[in-house]
C-alpha cells in the first residue's frame, strides 16, 4: 500500500480544525516573526486552514514586511483593535496560539468577552521576554504572567534552552519543535568561497544599537578591531543599523567599518552568501536565526555560547561558540576561524550547511501541529 504524503496526511487532518490562528501584534520584520509567517504558511500548504492575527496598529507594516506571501495580502491575517474585535475573531475557533507575552494578556482578554470559548491555547514561545526588561518593573511582571494566563495550554519553542526555561521558570512541560529558516532565500553560492590563503576575509556582524542583550557596544569594539588589522587581513561590515541610527544614540561606527543599515531579509541573505563569517556577540541567543541563516549560506558563524545556538552549532566543526561576556575567549575563537585553512574552511562550510538543511518550515509546521495535538 503506498504511503501518504506529509500534505495528504495535514489535508485529512485538517477538517476536524477549522481555524488555527496564531496572535502576532506585530509589524514583523523580526526574527520571531519570520518563523510564524514561514511556517503558517507551511501549514496553510499542508491544507491547514492557519492564519495570523495582527493588532490595527501594526497591520500595515505587517503586510508590507511580509508582500511577498500572497496569502497575507488576501485574507490571511486578521486585524484587531482591542478585546472585542480579538474575541470576534476568535469565536468559533479551534486552536489559538499566543506569540509573544503580549498576545497571551489579548488572548485572555478576549476570551473574557466571549461564552464559554471552545477553543483550545497554545503558546509558541520565542524568547525568554522576562529577561528583556528591568527586573521589578511592570513590563517583567507581565511577561512573567503570560505564563499563567492560559488554562490547559500547550507551550512550545525551538530551542532546548528555551523549553529549560519554561520548565525550570514556571513549571510548564514544553516541547521543543524545529525551526525554520527560508531556504529559498539562504542558500549557498559560488561567492564568498575566498581567494586562497592569506586572501581578505570578509566578516560580517549584526549591530542593533537599541537592544541592550545583542551588545551593540562590544560587537562596534570587535568591528573596530578587525578594520584595524589586528587579526590580519580582513573586511569588517555591520548591518542592521545605519551611521544615523548610530547618531540618534550617540554612537559611531569605528574607522574602517562599514555600516550597510537596515536590510530585508533578502539583502541580509546577499550579505551572508558574499561573506566568509558572521559574528554575534549577543549576551545570549534564544535561539540563533542570524547565525543558522549563514550556516545556510555557506557563511561560518561565531554565536553565543549561552542560549540556543548550541543546539546546531558543533564548536570546531560546523562553526564556533564562545563566552560572548568574555574578551579573551572571543578573542580566540575568532582567531581560530580566521585562521583556518582553506581545506578546513570547506569541511566546516559542508558541515554547517549540513546542520541547518532540516530547518524547513515544512517541517517545523508539522513539528507544531504534533505538539498541538493535530498530527
Amino acid at each position: 500500500m503506498p504511503r501518504r504524503g506529509a500534505a495528504a496526511t495535514f489535508r485529512r487532518g485538517a477538517a476536524a480544525v477549522t481555524r488555527l490562528s496564531f496572535v502576532l501584534p506585530v509589524r514583523g520584520g523580526a526574527g520571531g516573526a519570520h518563523s510564524v509567517v514561514q511556517e503558517v504558511a507551511a501549514m496553510r500548504d499542508l491544507g491547514v486552514e492557519a492564519r495570523i492575527l495582527v493588532n490595527a496598529a501594526n497591520a500595515e507594516g505587517f503586510r508590507e514586511n511580509y508582500a511577498r506571501f500572497d496569502w497575507v495580502q488576501d485574507g490571511g491575517i486578521g486585524v484587531f483593535e482591542g478585546p472585542q474585535e480579538l474575541g470576534r475573531l476568535l469565536a468559533g475557533e479551534e486552536v489559538v496560539v499566543a506569540t509573544t507575552n503580549t498576545s497571551a494578556h489579548s488572548i485572555a482578554e478576549a476570551t473574557k468577552t466571549l461564552r464559554g470559548p471552545a477553543f483550545r491555547t497554545g503558546y509558541y514561545v520565542q524568547d525568554y521576554e522576562p529577561l528583556f526588561y528591568a527586573e521589578g518593573s511592570m513590563e517583567e511582571a507581565m511577561a512573567l504572567a503570560s505564563f499563567s494566563l492560559l488554562r490547559g495550554c500547550t507551550y512550545f519553542a525551538k530551542s532546548h534552552w528555551l523549553v529549560e526555561m519554561v520548565q525550570a521558570s514556571h513549571g510548564h512541560a514544553a516541547e521543543r519543535v524545529v525551526p525554520s529558516i527560508d531556504h529559498g532565500l539562504y542558500r549557498p553560492s559560488r561567492r564568498g568561497q575566498g581567494g586562497g590563503e592569506g586572501a581578505t576575509l570578509r566578516v560580517v556582524a549584526m549591530v542593533r544599537p537599541s537592544t541592550p542583550r545583542r551588545a551593540p557596544l562590544r560587537t562596534l569594539r570587535l568591528l573596530g578591531r578587525l578594520a584595524a588589522g589586528e587579526f590580519g587581513p580582513v573586511e569588517a561590515i555591520g548591518f542592521g543599523a545605519s551611521e544615523e541610527d548610530l547618531a540618534a544614540l550617540g554612537l559611531v561606527a569605528p574607522e574602517g567599518v562599514a555600516l550597510v543599515g537596515r536590510l530585508s531579509q533578502a539583502g541580509v541573505a546577499e550579505l551572508l552568501r558574499e561573506a566568509d563569517a558572521f559574528l554575534d556577540l549577543s549576551d545570549y541567543q534564544a535561539f540563533g536565526r542570524t547565525a543558522a541563516e549563514a550556516m545556510a549560506c555557506g557563511c561560518l558563524p561565531l554565536a553565543p555560547l549561552l542560549g540556543g545556538s548550541a543546539d546546531f552549532v558543533e564548536d570546531g566543526v560546523s562553526g564556533f561558540l564562545a563566552d560572548t561576556t568574555d574578551e579573551a575567549a572571543v578573542d580566540t575563537a575568532l582567531r581560530r576561524l580566521l585562521s583556518l585553512s582553506e581545506g578546513e574552511r570547506r569541511r566546516m562550510r559542508l558541515a554547517a550547511l549540513d546542520a541547518v538543511a532540516g530547518f524547513t518550515p515544512v517541517r517545523a509546521a508539522i513539528s507544531e501541529l504534533r505538539a498541538l495535538g493535530l498530527g
